[in-house]
């Protein structure tokens, strides 16, 4: 460990792939809900499948891909995730799927021709926005898959697998190379039942982010814990595990911190819903009457500041309304002009090696932010560290934490500052800062 003033102790560290430097620096994605509402709320896990809802009621009046992902791009999101199947619910695949029959086939919209993930994809092109697709493997109504409700071995367990194991290979094939992959709950091994999803990945998509990836693949993210946008005051991108047990809940107690030096890059994603977690689908899902619910631009701000500015991605809900359009877009609007503020107004910024940097700001500054980006390429280095203001009462501390990474986004209340400092105190080797930047 090197402190201030010692020389560098060569250790190597664990390093993210070029893919995952990417993933970072998108720091804002979008997952997409779309027809919860509009074929039944209710919870068809372990029920008979005769009470899935009829896909025959999904004839959307508007639905507009292209209006989705135009909200997305205001909103700033670099990514978006279509839930491409209800899978806790009513396991229907929102495509022309030829391995599920509970699928798009069944609806009557554009005379049974409609794929609303080609649609989706198709959206991301045109709005340059990564595109990526959800999939719950472990939970179907439908199916009765859940645990207990469909044991190996048995008809209906055979059948789940078939339809598991075709669907992702027809999402995997039919439409390109996919940014990430969101595998809600993590993946169940073979042993346990689950399908051959390590196989079926490494086949077709073995370039994707994972979100809760099987073990077996190289770029997997992990969950942070809630559904708050919330990550701890430091949070490690590295992990000593890098598989989330198939439950979703924690592996251990690294599920939102991480630690520090461990020995996989397994970053961390913060999601949350758009809608409050009193709202339909526990604030994922669209519902009437509901409006009061949605989050406000500027609560949204401060989730942006415990997600981004604490090194983890921000991955906001999107609830498409039963017709098909996104209602919310004043919300998603205002939130992005209020992310492009934070860094409108440069004051000073540097970048570079070491353990200490200076910056001195315009007489009578009235700072707002500070931004640090470590240099992720090489490894988490920084262990502790803080950020120092000199104003004319006096130097303040204004933040002392281990953990910088990718970005650490720190506000600050108006005063008159005429210099701020950060101050590496402990480090693995000499420190490379990507940025240090002062914004008005």
């Amino acid at each position: 460990m090197r402190k201030e003033g010692e020389e560098e102790m060569g250790k190597e560290l664990c390093r993210p792939t070029k893919l995952q430097q990417l993933w970072a620096d998108c720091e804002i994605g979008v997952i997409i809900h779309y027809g919860a509402g509009l074929l039944g709320t209710k919870n068809l896990e372990g029920k008979n499948p005769k009470e899935a809802a009829d896909p025959r009621r999904l004839v959307p009046e508007h639905l507009d891909t292209d209006q989705w992902l135009s909200s997305a791009k205001k909103l700033g999101a670099k990514y978006a995730v279509f839930v491409a199947n209800q899978r806790n619910c009513q396991g229907i695949s929102l495509w022309q799927s030829d391995s599920n029959p509970y699928s798009l086939r069944q609806s009557p919209y554009q005379g049974g021709t409609f794929d609303c993930v080609e649609s989706f994809i198709s959206s991301c092109k045109k709005y340059d926005i990564l595109p990526g697709l959800y999939y719950q493997t472990g939970f179907n109504g439908h199916y009765y898959q859940r645990e207990k409700y469909c044991q190996i071995g048995t008809v209906e367990h055979e059948e789940y697998i078939r339809v598991v194991e075709g669907d992702l290979e027809e999402l995997w094939t039919r439409y390109g190379s996919l940014f990430e992959i969101w595998f809600d709950g993590g993946v169940a091994a073979e042993e346990e039942g689950g399908a051959k999803v390590a196989e079926l990945l490494e086949k077709y998509q073995k370039s994707a982010i994972c979100f809760q990836g099987p073990k077996e693949h190289a770029q997997n993210l992990r969950w942070i814990g809630n559904e708050d946008g919330i990550a701890p005051i430091d949070t490690w991108s590295t992990s000593d595990q890098c598989v989330c047990h198939f439950d979703g809940s924690k592996n251990d107690s690294e599920i939102g911190a991480g630690v520090p030096n461990g020995k996989y890059w397994f970053p961390a994603e913060t999601d949350m819903g758009n809608r409050r977690s009193e709202a339909a689908g526990c604030g994922w899902g669209w519902a009437s009457d509901e409006e009061h619910l949605v989050w406000k631009p500027q609560e949204l701000i401060e989730r942006y500041y415990t997600s981004v500015g604490r090194n983890s991605n921000l991955l906001l809900g999107q609830c498409i309304a039963d017709d098909g359009r996104f209602m919310d877009t004043e919300q998603f609007e205002a939130f992005g002009r209020l992310v492009d503020e934070i860094y409108r107004n440069p004051l000073a910024s540097t970048k570079g090696e070491g353990m200490r940097f200076s910056l001195k700001l315009p007489e009578d500054s009235r700072p707002r932010h500070v931004s640090v980006m470590e240099n992720i390429a090489e490894g988490e280095r920084i262990r502790k560290f803080r950020i120092m203001a000199c104003t004319i009462e006096g130097e303040r501390e204004l933040l002392s934490a281990h953990c910088i990474g990718h970005k650490r986004l720190i506000p600050i209340e108006p005063l008159h500052i005429s210099e701020i400092r950060l101050e590496i105190l402990e480090s693995e080797g000499k420190p490379q800062i990507r940025d240090v930047t002062v914004y008005a």
